[in-house]
This record gives structure tokens, C-alpha cells and sequence, in this order.
């Protein structure tokens, strides 16, 4: 039986854990291995069955992943909530499965891998961040159709539905770190001018981004000097008197974002801009916490083999305020 999408657990582990699987037995299963092969660094997972909260003798693992391997996954939503006992629980139950491969997936905020799964020292227990499954599912989103394979086909209209929701859930609670150094950097044909313009960012509702502290313009090859602060966001708005009004009866918006907003909606419809009317996601910009470049900071990322340039950016991509703020000259440097 298909469980509902969006879990019912009471307790938050579970109720994690539940989204998370719910969302996957939605999705194609292709989609799904790509996900885990992504995050788990492994190949050949063939998945097939999804169950939470499985239990076995002095083990309840959170959930359990059954195919040609078998997954067991525990899921913290706190940092340093790991221990060894519970890991070696598990790894006794996991034995018990008749899979040739069997794996213990550890699910954890932590930045670093976790002490207990450090110190066990066993190829079978493997530590993901929540940061590492949200890279994983935003790799998806950011498939080219064009060249797409049988093996490496995007994800429907639908599937891309399923898979946003998820990474907003994990953004909003909260299960992703390192907000404060993280610089959110989107490709910016048309936003770049519209910032210089209006000092916003806007783009099509939903859209989900990671919680970031900064926003950077990529344009024309090269990231641009001016690294605002990100002081907020509406999700969906219409641009328009109403629509603002609407949003701010509803608390959707704080008073200044209000008042800054029915400002630049004056100035869209009079500048005749095709914003004015639709319904947008709005990114609030500003404030004394933003930082400026000593120089743009130039692509010189090339295809594999070839001397072929390719985006820095495609959908959008995340960098460390740290390294930007050191205003390096090429976006090398920026790379993990």
C-alpha cells in the first residue's frame, strides 16, 4: 500500500523519514536509485521496496530499503544525536537480510561526519547530510532534456513537483547548515539588470532554493561585484496592488517587505515591465551585511578534455561566502 505523501508521525525523526519515503515511492524508481547513487556514492542500487519503521529484535530502524541491496536508514534531525549502540543494533539486524549487499544509511544534520559512525570504521555504515540528499535531488532538476539518456532522463513535470516539495521540506526544517557562509548564485540574463533596477530578485513561484545568506549575479561568463545580503523571500505573490495587499492581509509579508514591494510594483507597471501582473517568487535584497568584489570573477570552467567552456551556472549553484569574499579571479577557485 502506497503511503500518504506527506507523513503523520508525530515524532519529527519519523515524521522526517516518512516524507522522505513517501516522496520516493512516488517517483520513478530510476529516479530514485540516481538519487541514492548520488548521495551514497555507490553503484548498481537496484530499489524496489519502501518501508518505515521497520522492526527487528533490539533494532526499529527508521526505515528500510529492500531490492538487490538492502538499506537501512536512521534518521537524525539533530546534530550529534548519533550513537554507537543503536548503529551496532542495526548492523546485527541488517545481517539477518538475505541481500548480497547491505548497507546502513546514517541521516544526519551534522556538518561532519558523526563520531560513532567515524569510530566504527565499517564499510557497511555510510553518513549522509541532509546538504549531500538536497545536492543529490537538486542534480536532478538541473538535467538537460536535450541530452538526455534512457539512464539520465529529467524528471517529469509531475516528479519535479514531488522532488521541489521535498527539498522545501528539508529547508524548512531546518536540516541543512552552513546558511550563514553560503552564497546562492543564479544565472542572470535578465535578473542582473532587474536587481541594478529595482534592488529584488525575482523568478517563478516555488521555486526552492537552500537557505543561503547571500545572493550572486553569474552573467556573461563571469560572476558580478555586488554579493547583496538576502534580508528575505515571499514564495508567491502577484505583482500587483492587489495581489501585495492580498499577500500582506495573509502574513506572508512583513510591513517593510510590504512597503517596499508596493514601491517597486508602482515602478514595474509603470515601466511597462512584464513582471507587473504575474505571479512571482520575490527575493527580498539589501541591507549593510552584503559585500562587493574587487573584480568580477571569470568562468574558466571547461568541458572534460576539451578547451570547451561551459555555465558556472546552470539553474543555479552554491558557493562559500568565504571564498567569494576572498574575490578570487576565476570561479575555480570557488570549487569544492
Amino acid at each position: 500500500m502506497t503511503n500518504p505523501l506527506f507523513s503523520t508521525y508525530s515524532q519529527q525523526e519519523n515524521q522526517v523519514t516518512g516524507t522522505i519515503l513517501s516522496v520516493f515511492e512516488h517517483l520513478g524508481t530510476s529516479l530514485v536509485e540516481d538519487i541514492l547513487e548520488t548521495a551514497l556514492d555507490e553503484s548498481d542500487l537496484s530499489v524496489v521496496t519502501f518501508q518505515s519503521q521497520y522492526v527487528a529484535e533490539d533494532s526499529v530502524p527508521d526505515a528500510v530499503i529492500r531490492s538487490s541491496v538492502s538499506l537501512f536508514i536512521e534518521t537524525k534531525t539533530r546534530p550529534g544525536e548519533v550513537t554507537r549502540s543503536q548503529l551496532e543494533n542495526h548492523l546485527t539486524a541488517l545481517e539477518d537480510e538475505e541481500t548480497k549487499k547491505k548497507l546502513l544509511v546514517v541521516l544526519s544534520p551534522d556538518e561532519n561526519e558523526p563520531t560513532a559512525v567515524r569510530a566504527m570504521d565499517n564499510e557497511q555504515v555510510v553518513w549522509i547530510s541532509f546538504d549531500t540528499l538536497v545536492s543529490a535531488l537538486e542534480a536532478l532538476l538541473s538535467r538537460d532534456e536535450s541530452v538526455s539518456t534512457e539512464q539520465t532522463r529529467p524528471p517529469t513535470e509531475r516528479e519535479t513537483f514531488l522532488i521541489r516539495e521535498l527539498i522545501r521540506f528539508v529547508h524548512d526544517a531546518e536540516l541543512t547548515s552552513g546558511t550563514e557562509d553560503r552564497v546562492l548564485v543564479i544565472p542572470a540574463r535578465r535578473a542582473w539588470g532587474e536587481y541594478n533596477e529595482y534592488g529584488m530578485y525575482f523568478c517563478q513561484p516555488g521555486r526552492s532554493f537552500r537557505p543561503s545568506a547571500y545572493l550572486a549575479f553569474y552573467r556573461k561568463n563571469e560572476i558580478k561585484t555586488e554579493v547583496p545580503y538576502i534580508t528575505g523571500s515571499v514564495d508567491r505573490v502577484e505583482l500587483t496592488p492587489d495581489g501585495i495587499e492580498q499577500a500582506h492581509e495573509n502574513g506572508e509579508l512583513t510591513a517593510s517587505q510590504y512597503n517596499e514591494l508596493r514601491e517597486t510594483v508602482g515602478r514595474l507597471r509603470k515601466d511597462e515591465s512584464e513582471r507587473y501582473g504575474q505571479l512571482q517568487k520575490v527575493v527580498f535584497l539589501g541591507g549593510e551585511r552584503g559585500f562587493t568584489l574587487k573584480q568580477p570573477v571569470r568562468n574558466d570552467k571547461t568541458a572534460n578534455d576539451s578547451d570547451s567552456r561551459v555555465a558556472f551556472v546552470y539553474n543555479q549553484r552554491y558557493v562559500s561566502a568565504e571564498k567569494l569574499k576572498a574575490s578570487p579571479e576565476k570561479t575555480s577557485a570557488l570549487e569544492d
